[in-house]
């Protein structure tokens, strides 16, 4: 699957997710309407390069994603969006070790090496994050971070680098750690609920009224 296939389909699957319920699952001031202008200017940005210079060009989803992304900063309360960004340094870091390990005889699989180690972040973002905004805010640091770490790396050693991700391969990577958070925040809630749910019956017969 190619990169831009793997984003537009994760992009699909997201919109489908949120609008059949996970828009319920967020009890932040985060405005249904503006994920919604999001997720619909998303693909059409996708077809878009926006050349800036003769050889600087970049793909309109990732710019729609950077400007989202910037907005979002911006309405986040000061305490969470710090809280936010400091674990998306961690989280880069995270992800620039085990991007580069995976270059390495290790036996981690390079077919499946973007998608794995998105999926950690994601995972992680979850275990240090509740709230949307704080994961995407994280999330999409660390992406940056390892984005920027990447072209120092390039610019003082061409021979050496390792290009861990372009546009595509990068929004693939974006989608891929924001619905691992999601869905692994939402599981835990889902059996923490279930398991309060359940409780009172699992305390014996003895404890209860009939």
């Amino acid at each position: 699957m190619s990169p831009a296939f793997g984003a537009a389909f994760l992009w699909l699957l997201t919109t489908i997710l949120w609008w059949s319920g996970w828009r319920e699952e967020s009890k932040e001031r985060l405005p249904h309407w503006a994920v919604g202008v999001f997720l619909a200017v998303w693909p059409m940005a996708l077809l878009i390069n926006v050349k800036l210079t003769l050889a600087l060009t970049f793909n309109g989803a990732w710019l729609w994603t950077l400007v989202a992304i910037v907005v979002l900063a911006v309405i986040t309360p000061s305490v969470r969006r710090w809280m936010a960004m400091s674990s998306g340094v961690l989280l880069g870091a995270v992800y620039v070790l085990i991007s580069r390990l995976a270059y390495y005889p290790s036996g981690f699989s390079h077919a499946y090496a973007s998608w794995l180690t998105a999926m950690i972040v994601g995972a992680l973002a979850a275990v240090l994050l509740r709230g949307v905004s704080e994961q995407v805010l994280a999330i999409s640091a660390a992406f940056y971070l390892s984005d920027g770490i990447t072209a120092f790396v390039h610019s003082s050693m061409a021979s050496e680098a390792i290009p861990i991700s372009r546009a595509m391969d990068w929004m693939e990577a974006w989608w891929v750690a924001l619905l691992s958070a999601r869905l692994g925040t939402i599981s835990v809630k889902a059996t923490m609920e279930l398991a309060r749910r359940w409780a009172p019956r699992w305390g014996g017969r003895g404890g209860q009224r009939w």
